[in-house]
């Protein structure tokens, strides 16, 4: 809890409140999150039994509804994001000279069922939907909106809540001068909204043409076949469509199933088998999802206001973010990684890459190259919240986590 606590003393949304702190609220909606509890009211219970926290179940989920609590923790979770993005970690697009002054990120829209007293619209409860971003060179998580339709509709479009979010929230905070990829699903497609946000706020787009794509082939756009980088792409052209938008589309052939893929971007200067990489990548927002949902539990959301969701966004990112620095300090104090799971993600790689040979096909070197769990495995976490549950002391959590690293249990 400590790089959490320590950006609630530097927020300026922080509150002295004797009744229910603003330390205890941050440490109940964490730990709620980590310990997979399904209910409120049980989870009120448990922390009352296991923790001290003496926070009454009115209380607690009148603090969900607060706005400055929810700006609270959204400030919180900006903070850590932060924290995580700025601490030494592994980057797989470091080695690539042509992204130094790229940030990049994976978004996506990820939804949660109703909170059990939700409202119908349209005379049926509709799920609460979130769009989250995950940043590719660090993995830190951050939470970007909340869809919320209008009145009269049934759900409002993840394009459209984007487009209320704003460019200056799509750049992520990054430094003037940084350009901003996002690698998003076919979701997003709006071509002259790509062109928007490129001109005056360097924001850029990858992702997959669609099937019914109306894009005109205008010219072949040259690149270097012998880059090893480029390993897969058939071609990269300039495409452009009725409204005079003009874009960029790399033909790449996957080389274990042999399938063809067309992505789209607004971006012109990187090598296109960089492209091809970074919406693989991209597939690592889907597994924070699957950690979240599966494994942190988070399928339903708590409670029916606006705040609520919210702040419940707030504190699933934060959640991500603190085991993930938990997780590296662990091994730069303690020389430990969870090697069972990068063994069997190289045990994958050596198969797709002979599946690839006898296809008679290069498998990809930057695909082969990543080294870094993209989620948590269930036995750490599951570590983590015993030691947490049973407040287990540093020099013994350590001891109980070892063979935990090294081999799933059988």
């Amino acid at each position: 809890m400590r790089p959490a606590l320590k950006a609630l003393e530097n927020s300026d949304q922080y509150r002295g409140c004797a009744k229910y702190s603003d330390e205890q609220h941050l440490r109940v909606g964490i730990e709620r999150v980590i310990q997979n509890k399904k209910s409120g009211r049980s989870w009120v219970l448990w922390c009352h039994l296991a923790r001290g926290i003496t926070v009454r179940v009115r209380t607690f989920f009148k603090a969900l509804e607060s706005k400055r609590r929810t700006r609270m923790v959204m400030d919180v979770s900006e903070a850590v994001r932060r924290q995580v993005d700025e601490h030494d970690h592994y980057d797989p697009l470091a080695q690539h000279p042509e992204l130094d002054r790229f940030s990049v990120y994976a978004s996506d829209g990820h939804s949660h069922s109703a909170a059990s007293h939700e409202s119908p619209i349209g005379g049926k409860i509709r799920a609460t939907n979130h769009i989250y971003s995950l940043n590719l060179r660090s993995h830190s998580m951050t939470h970007l909106a909340l869809t919320q339709p209008a009145e009269g509709k049934k759900k409002e479009h993840e394009l459209c809540a984007l487009k209320r979010m704003g460019a200056s929230a799509l750049r992520m905070g990054e430094k003037t001068g940084t350009k901003v990829i996002h690698a998003y699903d076919p979701a997003i497609i709006d071509y002259p909204q790509w062109h928007r946000w490129k001109q005056g706020n360097g924001i850029y787009v990858i992702t997959l043409e669609k099937s019914n794509s109306a894009l005109g082939k205008m010219a072949e756009n040259p690149f270097d076949a012998d880059d090893p980088r480029n390993t897969g792409v058939i071609s990269d052209e300039r495409v452009g469509n009725a409204k005079g938008v003009v874009l960029r589309r790399i033909r790449y052939r996957d080389p274990e199933a042999g399938k063809i893929y067309r992505f789209i971007t607004s971006e012109f200067t990187l090598p296109p088998g960089l492209i091809a990489f970074i919406y693989k990548l991209r597939w690592d927002v889907e597994k924070t999802f699957d950690q979240v949902k599966n494994l942190f539990g988070e399928k339903k959301a708590w409670a029916t206001s606006t705040e609520s969701k919210i702040q419940q966004a707030g504190f699933i990112s934060l959640a991500h973010n603190l085991v993930l620095m938990l997780e590296r300090e662990i091994e730069a104090t303690e020389g430990m990684r969870d090697d069972k799971v990068l063994k069997r993600k190289e045990a994958r790689m050596k198969k797709s890459a002979l599946e690839a040979q006898k296809a008679g096909r290069t498998f990809n070197p930057l695909v082969a190259g990543v080294r870094r769990v993209t989620k948590r495995s269930a036995q750490f976490l599951i570590w983590l919240q015993a030691c947490l549950e049973h407040g287990t002391c540093w020099s013994v959590a350590m001891i109980q986590v070892r063979p935990l690293m090294e081999n799933y249990l059988s």
